[in-house]
């Protein structure tokens, strides 16, 4: 399966730097204020990755005509309208096809920080532009590879991520797919950096709670990159992004209820983080690209393959 899935890449199907930097560029703009949830700007992001979606070719929520989600969240100073971006790959097999691998990032930030006269905008780059365009290119990959997903894909676009995961947990509380039907969760966060754990490597959390890691060295061995899973924060940081809201739904009986799920990143901390310095000039497009063009190639694979993604933690089972 490695080998096809290598095979899957034709003309259309890679994502370049270009694309990449282009893509990173906008949503970590100064004219996106740090997309800030609630703001103008995160609906103008929401805008952008659905029309992302579209141009690649993805079908929106079934019986919606959008791509969107819409949710509200209480905060501090009151109510805010937010909105997830949704949209959908559907499986080949007629069979499978009822199934799903959710790739997901979120694509909110903290917004601006007052006090520095020179800059004030967090404009979140690392965090998570780079997951969010991560995401983006995995569509246009999916969609462009002569192998075809079996199962269906869909991508998740959170945002409210910086304010407690509320996008995640209220696609998970109003979810458009069931539940039982989700396989894995695939999510993105920090993947612009190389300086961390070197080019070509990244690291998964959760390692210790499913079996997802042991699946992908199966599919990397043809690969030159590799999944490093000696990384001592990584397991904190399992319950640290949107991953969490689907691997922990629910308690029954003194089990976890969840699916299993994971964050895929570069980087796990650094002074840049939440910061003002949080920007593209830290980034390394030639090795996002081959990352990005690399968890292309992997969704398929997960989407295709005949083994089953489970729960390895015993505290843990499927809804």
């Amino acid at each position: 399966m490695s080998d096809a899935s290598q095979d899957a890449i034709g003309k259309n199907s890679a994502v370049t730097e270009v694309e990449l930097r282009d893509w990173v560029s906008y949503l970590a703009s100064d004219k996106m204020q740090g997309r800030r949830n609630g703001s103008p700007e995160m609906k103008e992001a929401a805008i952008w990755i659905a029309g992302k979606f579209g141009e690649y070719g993805l079908r929106g929520i079934e019986g919606k005509d959008s791509f969107f989600q819409e949710y509200t969240a209480s905060t501090r100073q009151g109510s805010i309208n937010e909105r997830n971006v949704i949209g959908i790959i559907e499986g080949s097999d007629p069979v499978l096809r009822s199934q799903y691998i959710v790739v997901s990032a979120h694509f909110d930030h903290i917004g601006i920080r007052r006090g520095n006269p020179q800059d004030s905008i967090c404009n979140g780059a690392d965090d998570n532009a780079s997951g969010t365009c991560t995401l983006i290119g995995i569509a246009k990959y999916i969609m462009n590879s002569r192998v075809k997903p079996e199962r269906s894909v869909l991508f998740a676009a959170f945002s409210g991520e910086e304010s407690g995961m509320r996008g995640s947990r209220n696609f998970v509380s109003v979810a458009p797919v069931p539940l039982k039907n989700i396989i894995a969760d695939i999510n993105f966060e920090m993947i612009g950096h190389s300086d961390f754990i070197g080019k070509k490597k990244y690291y998964m959390t959760g390692c210790m709670n499913s079996n997802i890691d042991d699946l992908i060295k199966e599919y990397n061995r043809n690969s030159d990159i590799m999944l490093i899973d000696t990384i001592p924060m990584a397991e904190q940081l399992f319950y640290a992004s949107d991953n969490i809201a689907f691997s922990r739904i629910s308690m029954s009986e003194g089990k976890i209820i969840g699916i299993p799920s994971g964050t895929f990143a570069t980087s796990t901390s650094g002074p840049y983080l939440h910061s003002v310095d949080d920007e593209i000039g830290l980034f390394d497009f030639g090795n996002m690209a081959d990352l990005v063009n690399y968890f292309g190639g992997m969704v398929l694979w997960l989407s295709n393959t005949d083994q089953e993604i489970k729960w390895t933690g015993p505290n843990y089972s499927r809804p």
